[in-house]
């Protein structure tokens, strides 16, 4: 046997000559594989991924949950009127602008009634006459009633006075009615407001000659408001009369009103296959206004469901998600959860009852991770 050292390039090997054969003793610098393995990026990563975080977890309950149909939909006048003239004549007055608040039966414009009143006086003497008339056919039916049942006068006689007293009360009442009809004229000379409002436009002035289907006036009525809303052919059977309704508007996202549904459409619309249903919305202050675009969620009823915490919830993208605790690790999970307000929502998919997860979402927190 016989020991050699042999030297290249910096490194120095030693070994052994048995039988012919060179056995290497040592090397001065490792193996390429042993290199790559204690490289430091590669231990920073095995750290990272064996590194445990603390967080607290809850386990997935189970309650009734109130289930919400979202629909969008406006408001609107729950009375629009254009108030018509009603009879021919020419302005004399307008007493109502844009904005005005009336009240029931208050005056919005008058017209010259001075032909109508006329008129009216005439009636009244006509039916004066009339009834004078009548009275004297009465007694005229009277005297001859007698005489005919005496036998003085024939029966033609008889039915000429009675003619006479049938056409009297006739007269009567034809002088009535066309008495009415003029009352009527001289009345309606004073166009009035048919409801409480506010007047949305005024169509008239003074001196214009209107008819009467003329418009004077458009007036609203601002309490309450209807908030009408679309519901797809698909649930449409869900809407019942007097379910919840809460909306936002807007104009005000972060204020909630509340309402009931008050009517629901005989069918569907044959053009966009929709049920058309209406809330009426409480409006004393007139803080709301007809043309406004609502968002609304009408309840439906409750149906169990597990419910987690809203904060163990994370927003991404539009979606939500959280964090499972599946054999000491964290899974992320995208659910799909149901909408509604206080602490815990429910979720419709993504988790089951019992499951436990993590009670707060952080942004530390990652699919993986071990939990300590």
């Amino acid at each position: 046997m016989r020991k050699f050292h042999l030297h290249r390039q910096g490194r120095t090997f030693q070994g052994v000559v048995v039988g012919g054969l060179v056995l290497t003793l040592g090397a001065g610098c490792g193996s390429r594989v042993d290199a790559a393995e204690n490289k430091p990026g590669a231990a920073a990563r095995q750290t990272a991924a064996e590194s445990a975080v603390k967080a607290d977890t809850v386990q997935v309950g189970e309650q009734k949950v109130p289930r919400f149909l979202t629909l969008t939909g406006s408001l609107s006048a729950n009375e629009d009127s254009d108030v018509a003239a009603g009879v021919t004549g020419k302005v004399v007055s307008v007493h109502a602008e844009r904005g005005t608040v009336v009240k029931k039966g208050e005056v919005l414009a008058k017209l010259d009634a001075r032909a109508s009143s006329a008129s009216l006086e005439e009636a009244r003497a006509q039916v004066v006459q009339a009834k004078s008339q009548q009275a004297l056919a009465i007694a005229d039916c009277e005297r001859n009633e007698k005489l005919f049942a005496s036998g003085t006068i024939s029966a033609a006689d008889h039915d000429r006075a009675q003619a006479q007293c049938r056409n009297a009360a006739a007269q009567v009442a034809g002088t009535q009615a066309r008495l009415s009809l003029l009352e009527i004229n001289v009345s309606d000379a004073s166009i009035r407001a048919p409801f409480d409002g506010v007047v949305a436009e005024r169509a008239v002035s003074v001196g214009e000659y209107v008819q009467p289907a003329s418009k004077i006036v458009t007036l609203v009525s601002l309490d309450p408001l209807r908030l009408q809303l679309s519901v797809p052919e698909a649930s449409a059977a869900l809407i019942q009369k007097d379910q919840p309704v809460e909306f936002t508007l807007t104009a005000a996202p972060n204020v909630v009103h509340k309402a009931k549904v008050t009517y629901v459409g005989a069918g569907l619309r044959s053009g966009s296959r929709d049920l058309v249903v209406e809330a009426l919305v409480p409006n004393k202050e007139r803080a709301l206004l007809p043309g406004q675009f609502a968002t609304a969620r009408v309840q439906l009823g409750e149906q169990p469901m597990p419910v987690v915490p809203r904060t163990a919830l994370v927003d991404e993208g539009g979606r939500r998600k959280l964090f499972v605790v599946s054999d000491g690790r964290l899974e992320e999970r995208f659910v799909q959860v149901s909408d509604g307000s206080g602490d815990e929502v429910g979720v419709m998919a993504g988790v089951r009852v019992g499951e436990r997860v993590v009670a707060v979402a952080r942004p530390e927190l990652r699919d993986g991770v071990k939990l300590q």
